[in-house]
């Protein structure tokens, strides 16, 4: 860990977005690891939980255009500078269904809107389920973790395969091999367009030489999933806890994204009482890296929505 080297890498991302975070450590009164918060702006909170290999920062691109909310950026257990956390098939589902309710309460919050990734994503839905007062709106940021049918792109897959996930957590990272993996996301046309910003690909190589995050995040992956393609039964997300989800969600699902396109994302749309979804064309699994501008639009549109007017009013579902 050289964590000056990454703070300066990561500055030079939130310089590129004209924003200066501020930052605390908050512990998790139930877990009881620490993690680091960046917060940006005022107004209602916004929690926003990432996928991995990742880090809170991922989402500085779109708080930027999000001023009127209190982004909450939390590198998740043993990313970014957040301290480790032993997540595994035996205790995963322990720690997903208390996951939200234990960020909030270390930050003094009784309910926030909730904006999440991937894994972030399996995480909200479980916590959205146990504790749904907890929750005001709800944004998945495409396919979630856990999404029956769930397919697994091949860098995943090597990372799955013994012994060849510890060798490539050890290896030394590089952008090529980077831009390979967002490409198996589902983001090449937006490489390919320079729509990804170098400062961005900078700032996610740091994450990978100078923190944790990658050691951490394959002994995770590795112990969720199998070389074959499959996901351990410890991160599926059945149906009948999909029912439960009463939050208001909006799924902003990017069409090329290759953990699942829009057959499941309709299923899963499906699955829940108050789901919505908007696919975005041209876009990959981490859709507000397409097009940053529009997934705040919609954000902000979603989660400043009046109420529903009462029992029985319908759902809006695309």
């Amino acid at each position: 860990m050289d964590e000056q080297a990454y703070r300066r890498v990561e500055q030079r991302l939130w310089d590129s977005v004209d924003r200066q975070p501020s930052e605390r450590t908050i512990r998790l009164p139930r877990l009881g690891v620490r993690l680091r918060v960046q917060e940006v702006g005022e107004g209602e909170p916004i929690l926003y939980l990432h996928g991995g290999p990742n880090a809170g920062a991922t989402w500085a691109p779109v708080v930027a255009g999000l001023p009127g909310f209190r982004s909450l950026l939390l590198d998740r257990p043993g990313t970014g500078l957040s301290a480790p956390l032993r997540i595994a098939p035996d205790n995963l589902t322990e720690v997903a269904d208390a996951f939200v309710a234990d960020v909030l309460d270390a930050l003094d919050l009784e309910r926030a809107h909730v904006v999440a990734s991937s894994f972030g994503g399996f995480l909200a839905l479980r916590s959205a389920a146990t504790t749904p007062a907890r929750f005001g709106r709800m944004v998945q940021m495409a396919c979630p973790a856990g999404a029956p049918g769930m397919a697994m792109p091949a860098f995943m897959r090597a990372i799955a395969t013994p012994g060849l996930g510890r060798l490539i957590a050890a290896l030394p990272p590089n952008e090529r091999a980077n831009r390979s993996i967002f490409r198996q996301i589902g983001h090449g046309s937006s490489l390919d367009a320079d729509r990804i910003p170098q400062v961005f690909l900078d700032w996610y190589l740091g994450l990978q030489r100078h923190t944790d995050t990658m050691r951490n995040e394959v002994r995770l992956i590795s112990s969720l999933a199998s070389l074959r393609g499959r996901w351990d039964p410890a991160l599926l997300l059945p149906e009948d806890l999909l029912a439960r989800v009463a939050t208001p969600t909006l799924f902003l699902w990017g069409a090329d994204d290759t953990f699942g396109g829009e057959d499941l994302a309709r299923r899963m749309v499906t699955a829940m009482p108050d789901a919505r979804l908007e696919m975005l064309a041209g876009a990959g699994h981490l859709p507000w890296l397409d097009d940053p501008a529009h997934a705040a639009h919609v954000l902000s549109g979603f989660l400043c929505a009046p109420e529903p007017a009462g029992p029985g009013s319908p759902s809006a579902t695309a």
